[in-house]
C-alpha cells in the first residue's frame, strides 16, 4: 500500500500486490467496494509530487541538517527516538503542556499540544514537524524556548 496524503501533500492511497489479492479485494473488501476512485485532478496532484521527488536532493539535506540541529540542542529534554521531522518532546501534565505550546506559538512557532485523554495520563507531549523551508534560526528559537520553560 501506497498512501498519497503527507509527503505527496494529496489523499487517497493505492494497493499493489498479485492478481489473487487483487481479487480479493476486489470481491470481499467492503471500503474498497464502497468506495469512490479519485478524481483525473487528484491523480494529476499525485503524479506531479512523484516528478518533483527526484528534484528535491536539496531540501532532503536541509531537512536532515535541521532535524540533526534540533536534536543536538535538545540533550537536557526528554525527546523520543527520532529521525524523521516528526520529533516530540515529552512534557508533564496538560497545564505544563498547554503552557510551553503557548510560548511556542506565541513566538510565531506552529507547535501542537498532545493532551490526556489523547495519551495516557503523564505521557503528555509537544509535537514539533521540522520542515525543508524553516530555517536553523527557527530550530534555534525552538530549542532554546524549550529549554528555558521546561
Amino acid at each position: 500500500m501506497h498512501t498519497f496524503g503527507k509527503a505527496l501533500g494529496c489523499h487517497g492511497a493505492i494497493v499493489l500486490g498479485s492478481e489473487l489479492l487483487r481479487a480479493y479485494l476486489v470481491n470481499f473488501s467492503r471500503s474498497f467496494i464502497y468506495t469512490t476512485a479519485l478524481p483525473p485532478t487528484a491523480i494529476a496532484a499525485v503524479m506531479a509530487s512523484y516528478n518533483l521527488f527526484p528534484y528535491m536532493r536539496t531540501s532532503r539535506e536541509n531537512l536532515a541538517a535541521l532535524i540533526a540541529r534540533f536534536r543536538q540542542s535538545t540533550a537536557g529534554l526528554q525527546v523520543l527516538p527520532s529521525e524523521t521531522p516528526i520529533q516530540i518532546v515529552m512534557t508533564p501534565g496538560n497545564e505544563c503542556t498547554r503552557r510551553q505550546a503557548a510560548i511556542l506559538q506565541e513566538a510565531g512557532l506552529d507547535v501542537r499540544p498532545i493532551l490526556h485523554p489523547t495519551v495516557p495520563k503523564g505521557q503528555e507531549r509537544l509535537r514539533i514537524v521540522l520542515h525543508s523551508f524553516n530555517t536553523p534560526e527557527e530550530v534555534d528559537r525552538c530549542t532554546q524556548l524549550l529549554t528555558a520553560n521546561s
